[in-house]
């Protein structure tokens, strides 16, 4: 197996910055990331890694090297260098350091305590090396000369540079803070003082920590994770960028940043807006010629560094510090009376030392900071420091004016466009029709029916098509006719270092975005030289020629008018274009095609080719075989890469390509050849069918043609981005190879460059096996054989019967089990189906002699999550009472639990907190043994589901918290769990609200899925839920159902041997679960490393299902997969046949199935010898493959896992407070009878509260009758900022009150009480902050919460029936000149999202993205008209998707209003605030004339695009 090795890191970030160099400002920062050390990962309490930047200590260095520790010229560098081997190395490293007129003065080596380190770090430490000297004084470029020094020494030696620099030196180490501070003296030496502290403390999800990989790194702290990593290498190699060997993705954007900042000579702002530019959509708001300038940076890179991100950089003494576009990682400013403080927690720092608000930098938000030494610290937004004012093109104030791209005439002879370059395709020919029918033309190209139901959904709605029940038929390399390339690769998704994003709701940020012609040489715009490239919304081309036979040219134009697309007609008038034949001689090899179409790509770009045409219009004619679209293009794009021109830049960056192909046959295919290097594509059999393929709309209108022409490419353009968010990027652009490859051969995989699993190069996808499938495709084409599309076979139609009989009672267990083994030979749909179990020669034990109990459970399987809303009551209540009569597990779906089922199952219950949070509380919390975390699963991996409101019944209303008739979207994890750091965060408040319960963590499989898991175990798991592609009973995209993910077995045997290597596998159950059907396949999967396995199709069919795959429609004729009880109610809906589920019957028949599959597993274990079960788990020595041998090799999946020589403990930090506060009544709720506390550094104690609302919740629900109302519960937090998660799971009657601030997570999910966070007070007596971090009131349900201050971005998410106030005021003139900027509003971005119910007043400027998703509740804002901001100012700040109205207010709306002001005023008067109170009282009498009411238009979701 071939997986990548990716290294993401997550960390907490912090910085100082002061006039004048100290000591306190380096304390401050060690003492910080102590603080926030919740945000790293511990094992054996020893952290991955913590490092700082400071100031070259030149009073240190004078001790050795005299006063010229002080000259500008003076330099030290710091290094990592192999203990076994560092004295040659360490010579070299004189020898670079010492050329060229430069001199080394002095060097240290290895002035460190090692003993500091913890048992991990030791065994890794290498030799620390300083060394110090002098470059010349009239050194040019001195940072570009340190810089190419720097690549020097990495290139020829093993040493890793630390730091090289004239204005900074960095010391890290694999460890804390605490461990860093000891392992340095230096550190401890009191003449080491810095005016500029940079610290970051990681977060590994890579199996080991490394000493090279923390930061800072030269110019970056990165806290985050650069989902377009691949992009982004790819480009800055193309750039001439020297990577990191193995670097992580910090490291490398790093190096891009540091290469752009020396070799362009750019300042440390322009540099950030070249790496991380705005998204396209604030461009285009842009007034020129500002925009021209952004549309040139745009060209020159592109988006390639999209994710989460907050960056902290240095650059001399200027600093900059940014978020990424979607604000999905925190970084706050605070002004304080020791200079500027920036950090991921402003709850590091106590409040005291304020001086002013503090600032959450809002998403995609740049500030810039200068150190003027001896004066000041100078910082404002880098806006006013950007490249518009700042380029070479400037002159004077004014921007000069960018060349518009040259026009050239292709048709006169004398133009230097025509390249005499072989072979050619001459517009006009190669049609590819040749009076063959659409259906053999298919054929041809492997089109299946699947395809064609996929575009005629789409040319039909313009949306993608919904299914259901997972995906059933063979994997690509086990499927018995023929495949294309792209069939054997699946997409990979993002999981919980990257999450995915929502591209329904937050459409503003995505685009589809592409460029034509040659990239700009510069990042800076010239006034001369003409732009060489063209931007295109879309990658999709039509064509005049091709499309002929069924469109008209007028047609043709008109719909490139509507789509923005152009023709490959017209792409030789803009560009020097030259068009490449993708077929194959019938007499050469493959291997041969490939290498000549690589040798004349170069040679056209070379002789000044800007757009290369990669056509295979002429596969099929006499001579030519069909080649694989994908590979010649990937061996096209490559061969650019890898050569480069004069400049210095590779080939590719001096021309486009564009794929013609009739082998684009669905959006799979279309993402994957954009990953590969497609910058355009004209998939011309693909459009047809979707116009043309049924025989009756050969009579269709024109229109009608061009309308459902303009319809799919819209729909396939909504599904590009469908994909990309899926992998938490929003610019196509940036998307990368984010693909692997299943029985594709290394050496193909290679060509791919992505990695692959289950061959090698005798087995699988081979060059010569692609030959041998072109050659018969050919052969049948050229002999006019009759071929029609073909049919993927599906599994479950040939078994379903069968299982319904066991459950029924009619069959016993081994009739179906005999059923499935013999359809698995026949039609093998999954790598587990080539697996057999290898028999030990020793006798069997009698099975009842086996023990297959798992915990407190009888069996090792659980039935797989399940909401109530995609099932209906009966069988939602059949699973929990099936489970506890089995005494087996059944989770809970997200979507809320059944109130009198509360309590009642808690040793048999699982409970999922997904991404909506539907009905999450503190109940439901408490009574489950389970809670499960879905970060993404097989069917909808990284998405959140959509639960249309015809389907959310009263009774689903109140399980959810929501209205009835109101549709209910559930949120992509991107708005709590941005992160691992946050994963962790979520688990520790789970377990504070409900400590009894185990955490499990579901995640799609995907390639690094072992790296991941070890990142999970750290964040405090106990469970890992691996779910693969083929799984999941919810609807989903069919794109997603069939592309989407990897092979659970290969997710488990991945994630057993990086647990096991990493002495972390006894810390976690690993679960299983994706298309599982037998005890066999229990069996299987735990030889491979599982601890136990889900069933959810299964569990469906047992209780009746009979596998129509419409579970969204509400229409399920047995009564299970819908909301419809009655036939009367069905007939009133149209529903001619439908049979009613009887919940005893459902029981016993779920009861039935389990048990049989329950003794098949007891008498596998007994037939391998075993008495328990759980001892199978990791025994792969006791499979084999029976079959299959020449598709696959699964040699690598059966190599036994080696164990890590000691097993390691994960340790999470907690809080003082957070354990002790589970409080008695206090009898009032006045601050003074209250227990009052203060916190100097709140960030440590997190889910204040939490506990003590697990507790009541506990005592209310082991009450047998309903509990009395209790007297409040109330906790102050005095002049203090809360840590995270403050109130999370809040319940009645407990009362928070915190003067000062709140991180991020404020009163998440909570059922009651009140939270109010007001200003506090600093040493002096001055009232600051109030503010509150990202996801305040995320899916509050119940309760009253408040916060007087800013606040971070996604304000109250999903609110579902808290009521909230956001007290911050506007006092100054809104502008709006660029758009709705986030950084300028109190509200930072995406508030309200998703909101079902509840009551919002908001008296500020709530910011842009506003309401995307809202469905119910209302949002009262204070319109302030002298200040600019009217209803149309507000109108503005709607999201384009939100499908919401502003409407004026009522009697009853002015009554609610006051009614939350006079709350709100109360207590701010509690908190001493006389002046605030009196001016919200002066707000609250003019309510009539100053709010307005922002509520939900009626929205019905098409139920053709629900996915619940």
């Amino acid at each position: 197996m071939q997986a990548s090795n990716l290294g993401y890191d997550s960390c907490a970030l912090m910085a100082h910055l002061s006039a004048h160099p100290t000591r306190r400002g380096i304390e401050r920062v060690l003492e910080g990331l102590e603080c926030m050390e919740h945000r790293t990962g511990i094992v054996t309490g020893e952290s991955d890694g913590v490092g700082v930047m400071v100031d070259v200590p030149r009073d240190l260095w004078a001790q050795w090297v005299g006063s010229v520790a002080y000259a500008p010229n003076f330099w030290v560098a710091h290094l990592f260098l192999p203990k076994s081997e560092a004295t040659r190395p360490l010579e070299r490293v004189g020898a670079i350091l010492g050329s060229d007129g430069w001199r080394v003065l002095a060097q240290r080596q290895h002035e460190v305590c090692s003993e500091a380190l913890g048992a991990g770090a030791r065994r890794e430490e290498p030799l620390f090396v300083q060394i110090a000297g002098l470059m010349p004084e009239g050194e040019p470029c001195p940072e570009r000369a340190l810089f190419h020094r720097h690549l020097q020494i990495e290139r020829e030696t093993a040493a890793h540079v630390v730091s090289l620099s004239r204005w900074s030196v960095v010391y890290k180490v694999q460890g804390g803070a605490r461990t860093l501070h000891a392992y340095y003296p230096d550190l401890q030496h009191p003449n080491l003082t810095s005016a500029i502290t940079i610290g970051h403390s990681r977060y590994s999800t890579n199996t080991m920590p490394a000493f090279n990989r923390v930061q800072p790194f030269s110019v970056l702290a990165h806290n985050g994770e650069i989902n377009t990593i691949d992009r982004l290498r790819r480009e800055a190699r193309m750039l001439g960028v020297a990577l990191s060997v193995g670097g992580s993705d910090s490291q490398d954007t790093d190096r891009l940043l540091h290469h752009l900042l020396v070799e362009y000579g750019m300042s440390l702002a322009d540099a950030l807006e070249v790496l991380f530019p705005p998204v396209w959509s604030q461009v285009e708001r842009m007034p020129e010629p500002k925009r021209s300038v952004y549309r040139h940076i745009r060209a020159f890179l592109g988006p390639v560094a999209q994710g989460p991100a907050a960056i902290i950089a240095r650059w001399g003494d200027v600093c900059a510090f940014a978020t990424d576009a979607l604000g999905l990682r925190p970084l706050w400013l605070a002004p304080t009376d020791e200079g500027l403080y920036v950090c991921s927690e402003r709850a590091s720092l106590p409040l005291e030392i304020f001086t002013d608000d503090p600032k959450p930098l809002a998403p995609g938000e740049k500030v810039i900071a200068k150190v003027v030494r001896g004066q000041t610290v100078l910082w404002s937004p880098a806006a006013e420091d950007r490249l518009d004012k700042v380029s070479p093109a400037r002159q004077g104030d004014r921007v000069l004016p960018i060349a518009q791209p040259a026009f050239v005439n292709a048709a006169n002879p004398e133009s230097p466009l025509t390249l005499a370059l072989s072979p050619l395709i001459k517009w006009g020919e190669g049609t590819g029709v040749g009076g063959f029918n659409l259906r053999t033309r298919l054929a041809w190209h492997n089109f299946c029916t699947d395809d064609l139901d996929y575009l005629e959904h789409l040319a039909q709605h313009g949306a993608e098509p919904i299914g259901s029940l997972g995906y059933d038929a063979p994997l690509a390399v086990l499927h018995p006719e023929g495949q294309s390339l792209a069939d054997y690769c699946k997409e990979s998704v993002a999981v919980v270092t990257n999450p995915a994003l929502d591209r329904d709701r937050e459409t503003e940020h995505f685009n589809t975005q592409t460029l034509l012609g040659a990239r700009p040489a510069t990042p800076y715009p010239t006034q001369d030289a003409p732009l060489g490239y063209r931007e295109l919304p879309h990658p999709f081309l039509l064509s005049r020629r091709l499309l002929a036979h069924f469109m008209s040219p007028e047609a043709i134009e008109q719909a490139c008018e509507t789509l923005g697309a152009r023709t490959l007609e017209s792409l030789p008038t803009l560009f020097r274009t030259q068009t490449l034949s993708v077929a194959q001689s019938t007499e050469e090899s493959l291997a041969a095609c490939l290498q000549r179409l690589a040798q004349s790509a170069v040679q056209a770009v070379q002789a000044g080719a800007e757009v290369l045409v990669l056509d295979d219009t002429l596969a099929f004619e006499a001579g030519r075989l069909p080649v694989d679209p994908h590979l010649a293009l990937a061996c096209v794009d490559r061969a650019l890469r890898e050569t480069y021109g004069a400049n210095g830049h590779a080939l590719r960056r001096n021309c486009s390509l564009v794929l013609v192909s009739g082998g684009l046959r669905n959006l799979h295919d279309l993402i994957f050849a954009f990953s590969l290097g497609a910058d355009a594509f004209c998939a011309y059999l693909l459009l047809e069918a979707g116009v043309m393929f049924d025989v009756e709309r050969a009579e269709i209108a024109p229109e009608e043609r061009v309308a459902r022409l303009r319809r799919l490419i819209t729909g396939l353009c909504k599904g590009l981005e469908k994909v990309i968010s899926t992998m938490g990027t929003h610019e196509l652009r940036g998307y990368g190879r984010n693909f692997a490859g299943i029985g594709i051969a290394p050496s193909v995989a290679e060509a791919l460059e992505i990695p692959t699993f289950c061959a090698s190069e005798s087995v699988g996808l081979t060059l010569a096996q692609l030959e041998r499938e072109a050659r018969r495709r050919y052969e049948g084409a050229r002999a006019n054989l009759p071929m029609r599309e073909r049919r993927d076979p599906r599994f479950f139609p040939k078994i379903w019967k069968i299982a319904g009989q066991v459950a029924e009672g009619l069959a016993p267990f081994s009739a179906y089990s005999e059923k499935v083994a013999q359809t698995e030979q026949e039609l093998p749909v999954a790598l587990r189906n080539l697996l057999r179990l290898r028999l030990p020669d020793r006798a069997p034990l009698p099975p009842e002699a086996v023990d297959t109990s798992v915990g407190h459970h009888r069996y090792p399987f659980h039935i797989s999550a399940m909401s109530f809303g995609s099932q209906g009551e009966v069988a939602f209540r059949a699973y929990a009472e099936a489970a506890r009569r089995l005494e087996i597990l059944c989770i809970n779906g997200e979507g809320g639990e059944i109130r009198d089922m509360l309590g009642r199952y808690t040793p048999y219950r699982g409970q999922q907190v997904a991404s909506g949070r539907f009905g999450v509380s503190p109940e439901m919390l408490n009574a489950a043994c389970v809670i499960e975390i879905k970060i993404g699963q097989g069917a909808k991996p990284g998405e959140g589901g959509h639960l249309p409101g015809k389907k959310v019944t009263p009774k689903i209303a109140a399980a959810r918290n929501a209205t009835p008739g109101c549709d209910l979207i559930s949120p992509s994890n991107n708005h709590d769990l941005y992160s691992i750091e946050d994963l962790a965060q979520l688990i520790e408040e789970l377990k504070t609200c409900s400590p009894h319960a185990k955490i499990s963590v579901k995640v799609p499989v995907v390639p690094n899925i072992g790296t991941i898991a070890v990142g999970i175990a750290k964040a405090g798991a106990d469970i890992i839920n691996l779910s693969g592609f083929e799984g999941g009973t919810g609807a989903a995209r069919t794109h997603a159902l069939k592309f989407a993910g990897l092979p659970v077995e290969i997710g488990v045997k991945e994630a057993h041997r990086a647990l096991c290597s990493a002495g972390l596998r006894h810390q976690v159950e690993l679960w299983a679960d994706g298309g599982l059907k037998t005890g066999r396949d229990v069996v299987k999967m735990l030889l491979l490393g599982a601890n136990r396995c889900g069933f959810g199709t299964l569990a469906m069919v047992a209780a009746g299902c009979t596998i129509c795959r419409a579970c969204q429609t509400d229409t399920c004729h047995v009564g299970i997969a819908t909301q419809i009880e009655t036939i009367e109610e069905a007939m009133r809906k149209g529903l001619k046949r439908f049979v009613p589920r009887d919940h005893d019957s459902a029981v016993a028949q779920l009861c039935r199935f389990f048990e049989g599959l329950g003794d098949e597993v007891r008498q596998l274990t007994a037939a391998l010898g075993f008495r328990r079960t759980q001892d199978l788990v990791g025994r792969c020595d006791l499979l084999e493959q029976a079959f299959g041998h020449e598709w696959v090799d699964l040699t690598e999946l059966l190599e036994p896992v080696s164990m890590s020589p000691m097993d390691y403990a994960v340790t999470r930090p907690r809080g003082v407070l957070q354990e002790a506060l589970v409080l008695a009544p206090s009898g009032d709720e006045s601050p003074e009878d209250a227990l009052c506390v203060r916190c100097e550094r709140g960030s440590r104690e997190r889910a204040l509260g939490t506990a003590t609302a697990g507790a009541l919740v506990r005592q209310s629900l082991a009450c047998a009758t309903e509990p009395s109302p209790q007297p409040p519960h109330a906790l102050t937090l005095l002049d203090s900022i809360a840590g995270n998660g403050l109130g999370a799971f809040n319940a009645q009657p407990l009362h928070l009150r915190v003067y000062g601030g709140a991180q991020d997570g404020v009163g998440k999910c909570a059922l009651g009480g009140r939270i109010v966070v007001l200003k506090g007070r600093n040493r002096f007596g001055k009232w600051l902050d109030g503010g509150v971090g990202k996801g305040f009131a995320y899916g509050a349900q119940r309760g009253l919460l408040m916060v007087q201050g800013v606040a971070d971005s996604r304000f109250a998410i999903r609110l579902s029936g808290a009521s909230v106030v956001a007290g911050a005021r506007l006092t100054r003139p809104i502008d709006d000149a660029e758009g709705v900027r986030p950084e300028h509003a109190h509200l930072k971005g995406f508030a309200f999202e998703y909101m079902t119910a509840g009551v919002a007043v908001v008296l500020g400027d709530p910011g842009p993205w506003l309401c995307a998703g809202m469905t119910g509740g209302v949002v009262y804002v204070k319109l302030w008209r002298e200040y600019g901001f009217d209803c149309a100012a507000l109108q503005r700040r709607l999201a384009p998707s939100a499908q919401a109205a502003i409407t004026p207010i009522d009697a009853n709306d002015a009554a609610t209003i006051r009614e939350l002001l006079d709350e709100y005023r109360c207590e701010l008067h509690k908190s001493g605030q006389a002046d605030e109170a009196t001016q919200i009282a002066h707000i609250a009498a003019t309510v009539e004339r100053d709010f307005v009411a922002i509520r939900p238009v009626n929205q019905q979701t098409a139920q053709h695009i629900s996915t619940e």
